[in-house]
């Protein structure tokens, strides 16, 4: 006599021998292995690892370091008026000036303690200003050279002088070379004024800053806009 529960109930089955009891608890389960096999597996969700980015470096100072930038604990300290005080800390010296008129720059950053001197922030700014004009290059600081020899044709010394005229509306200073080419014949002096003229012409809403000079077979001039 065998109990199943059912529901909370119980049912009583009665079975005549060992071998029908047997048979029964080896009866396959009502859901069969090819069900079990057949239900939809959970798809694999595979996380991406994260790769954190490091933040930005600063950019490189393009001067001296100053003040608080200065990193070390100690420094050579040299004055406004240029006078030595020897090894000092930093953080003693930055409170010894008046900060909104002065700068602690680092001069030697390789001296051991590094050289700090004080400047004053005007004439400091100032010298960095004309440090950067300094670098502007302008139009009227550069010069630009058109060379051609005695010989030339017509139409290549049209367009030398087409290419001067266009570095002159620049504002850029132009130097004319003209010169004796090896394996062209050599122009008498007459021929020479002539082509020389025909460039003075041809630029003449110009200023010749530098008349003609020979020297030798080598013609030298030089314009700039008026």
């Amino acid at each position: 006599m065998i109990r199943t529960g059912i529901s909370g109930l119980y049912r009583i089955r009665q079975y005549s021998t060992l071998g029908e009891l047997l048979a029964v608890s080896r009866k396959p389960s009502s859901v069969s292995s090819q069900q079990r096999i057949s239900r939809p597996a959970i798809p694999l969700q595979i996380t991406k690892p994260t790769i954190s980015t490091p933040p930005p470096k600063p950019a490189s100072l393009n001067r001296p370091k100053r003040d608080e930038e200065i990193d070390s604990n100690y420094i050579t300290f040299v004055d406004a008026e240029g006078q030595v005080h020897g090894r000092q800390r930093l953080s003693q010296v930055l409170t010894s000036f008046d900060r909104s008129q002065y700068f602690l720059v680092q001069v030697d950053p390789l001296a051991k303690p590094p050289v700090c001197r004080l400047f004053d922030k005007k004439a400091l700014f100032e010298k960095e200003k004309s440090k950067k004009r300094g670098k502007q290059t302008s139009p009227e600081s550069v010069t630009k050279e058109i060379m051609f020899g005695w010989n030339v044709s017509p139409h290549d010394m049209d367009h030398k002088l087409n290419k001067a005229c266009q570095f002159l509306e620049k504002g850029n200073k132009v130097k004319i070379e003209i010169n004796h080419k090896k394996g062209q014949n050599r122009i008498t002096k007459d021929a020479q004024q002539e082509v020389i003229q025909s460039v003075i012409d041809a630029l003449n809403s110009y200023k010749l800053v530098k008349k003609p000079v020979l020297n030798g077979h080598t013609c030298i001039m030089q314009f700039e806009r008026k």
